[in-house]
């Protein structure tokens, strides 16, 4: 049992060692605020297998890196400072258009839809309604669409149909 635990505890420690050995350009990159850190992780990564990708990728991380200038306004001998801006509202960015032009307006234009065309649900179908003065529905006597001129034969119909 302790024998078990010792080796798995060996390996982990093995396998970190060797883990952070490939990682190594990463790390130097990163501890040394490296620019182009992504490329060094990149080549490390996908390139560092092999022994050329990861001298690259160590190579690109020990680097000389330039210290970032600070940027500093300067002016020309005799210009005072521009003046602070008054206080309130900030004023919109961009660019408002040459001195003196008005603003175009930005209103949103009016919803105009064009008219619904007509589908099924405007038509009448006399088939489906029943005229109000038609007490016996649409298939009353008379009605062009019951084959005659008495419509179909009910059960107290007695005449014959041809």
């Amino acid at each position: 049992m302790i024998d078990s635990l010792l080796a798995v505890m060996v390996l982990t420690v093995l396998a970190a060692a060797a883990l952070a050995m490939y990682l190594l350009p990463v790390l130097v990159g990163w501890v040394r605020h490296v620019p182009d850190i992504g490329s060094v992780a990149v080549i490390n990564i996908l390139l560092g297998w092999t022994l050329a990708g990861w001298a690259i990728a160590l190579a690109l991380a020990l680097r000389s890196v330039s210290p970032a200038t600070p940027a500093a306004q300067t002016l020309p001998p005799g210009r005072p400072w521009p003046a602070p801006l008054p206080p309130g509202p900030v004023p919109p960015a961009g660019w408002p258009g040459w001195p003196g032009a008005r603003a175009p307006r930005h209103d949103p234009p009016p919803l105009l839809l064009p008219p619904r065309p007509p589908g099924p649900w405007d038509r009448a179908d006399s088939r489906d309604r029943q005229d109000p003065r038609d007490s016996e529905g649409p298939w009353a006597a008379g009605d062009p669409r019951a084959g005659g001129s008495r419509g179909p034969a009910g059960p107290g119909d007695t005449t014959e149909r041809e």
